[in-house]
């Protein structure tokens, strides 16, 4: 793509300082299926000609899904549930881990209905909308074409179908890449105590696991879902984990709260 720079795509953290160029497109794809995409995707339809939307909205997941937000699905995100699961195998808990999506790469039930509703009232009075959504695509590569537009090699993980669409700009809403603590830890490498997959081993009270030559103890916070799970990052567990961490550190146990289920 280094060749037709003039080809738009962006991260959907960039969306709105591309946002008028999107809406002037020829045709706008855009690529994953969480909050940022359908947000994205809804905007543009909100504000394209209707009938002339010209929009795609690729996902891998297997459907445009809602968040699992229901009161026993958040008791995932307890403390009960992080020892649960840290005392799971690896290999049960990097099994466990994707199938557990939609608790964090859903889509909120309002933006969803919203989508919805958008599309329903272009096909009143005999109309229908040129968007097309489509779960359960594969991206494996992007060309610039010779006309001046993208290229988009597509798979359909279900059918085994090939595809490829033309388009011309992109809004890549696939999320952000975890920055992996080695480089930060780099000096301690040969201390640090690793998993299968290479991954620092990290015990139930948020510590790196390290050599006998280490006597000191290094916390981390969030750089451990795949040993504490889903609620990793979750912001209604920090203090909890704080408290954790503060106890192993100190050796003493704050003063107790009960432990409730998730409101």
């Amino acid at each position: 793509l280094a060749s037709a720079p003039d080809i738009p795509v962006i991260h959907s953290a960039d969306y709105l300082d591309h946002r008028a160029r999107l809406l002037a497109a020829r045709h706008v794809t855009v690529i994953g299926s969480g909050q940022s995409g359908a947000e994205v995707f809804l905007d543009l339809l909100r504000h394209r000609p209707a009938g002339r939307e010209r929009l795609h909205w690729l996902a891998r997941t297997p459907a445009f899904a809602p968040m699992e937000y229901s009161k026993l699905g958040l008791e995932q995100f307890t403390p009960d549930y992080t020892r649960y699961f840290h005392a799971l195998p690896e290999t049960v808990r990097d099994q466990l881990l994707p199938r557990q999506w939609q608790l964090y790469k859903g889509i909120d039930q309002d933006t969803i209905a919203a989508i919805h509703e958008e599309l329903y009232q272009r096909t009143l009075h005999g109309g229908w909308p040129d968007a097309v959504l489509t779960p359960g695509v594969t991206v494996h590569a992007a060309t610039s074409t010779s006309d001046g537009r993208l290229e988009l090699h597509l798979s359909h993980r279900e059918q085994g179908n090939h595809d490829r669409l033309a388009t011309d700009a992109v809004v890549l809403a696939t999320g952000y890449r975890e920055r992996p603590i080695d480089a930060l830890l780099a000096a301690l490498d040969p201390h640090i105590r690793r998993d299968h997959s290479r991954r620092p081993r990290i015990d139930e009270h948020h510590r790196l696991v390290l050599g006998p030559a280490i006597t000191g103890s290094i916390y981390v916070q969030n750089a451990e879902r795949h040993t504490h799970g889903v609620g990793t990052p979750d912001l209604g567990l920090a203090a909890w984990r704080s408290a954790v961490i503060l106890n192993s550190l100190t050796g003493h146990t704050t003063p107790s709260h009960a432990e409730e289920p998730a409101a």
